[in-house]
């Protein structure tokens, strides 16, 4: 069994790529969070980068996905050059054996490719007719159209439940950083 380890900007990041990950490969990996307590910009300083060292030692991971959100469209050069200092770091500290999921604007975008699951979830009728990654606030566009509606609201805490019921297959075909960050997954786990 492959053990991989992710870190990310907030548990409930971590615990939805897991979710989500897990029924694609179930058989083969063993996945664990690591850097539980450190959140978002923290994730980008040195006292951080040195635990992160310590748990990779301790833990012995054989992969490390690094999940982070630009927080920006895809041309941002300079926020994605910033972001990319820490994937840079991750793989140097764990040997070269990590894949980064950058998520465009933020992890929301990938809920906004499997829209049906969402709206099934939340009794919503939400129709997406562009690229979820160009939606420029996600989790906000989530939130306000859930503010209405007469069932349950989205709040960004219900995004490991979210995600263990999307659709894996659908999310690669809509969602093209997400497609090759499955592809890149599936080449390293050969």
């Amino acid at each position: 069994m492959i053990t991989i380890g992710l870190i990310g900007e907030d548990p409930n990041d971590t615990q939805s790529i897991t979710n989500l990950l897990s029924p694609e490969f179930h058989k083969e990996i063993k996945f664990i969070t690591l850097l539980k307590r450190i959140n978002g910009s923290q994730l980008d300083n040195q006292k951080t980068k040195h635990l992160l060292r310590k748990e990779i030692e301790f833990e012995k991971p054989d992969l490390v996905i690094a999940i982070r959100d630009l927080d920006s469209h895809e041309q941002d050069n300079d926020k994605r050059e910033k972001i990319n200092e820490f994937f840079i770091a991750v793989n140097r500290i764990s040997d070269g054996k990590s894949i980064k999921l950058l998520n465009i604007h933020e992890i929301e975008a990938l809920i906004l490719a499997d829209i049906e699951t969402f709206n099934s979830i939340y009794k919503t009728n939400i129709s997406i007719t562009t690229a979820p990654q160009s939606i420029s606030e996600p989790k906000e566009f989530l939130k306000s159209a859930t503010y209405k509606a007469k069932g349950k609201k989205y709040n960004e805490s219900h995004n490991p439940e979210i995600f263990a019921h999307l659709k894996i297959e659908i999310i690669k075909s809509k969602c093209t950083y997400f497609n090759t960050f499955i592809e890149r997954l599936s080449k390293a786990l050969i």
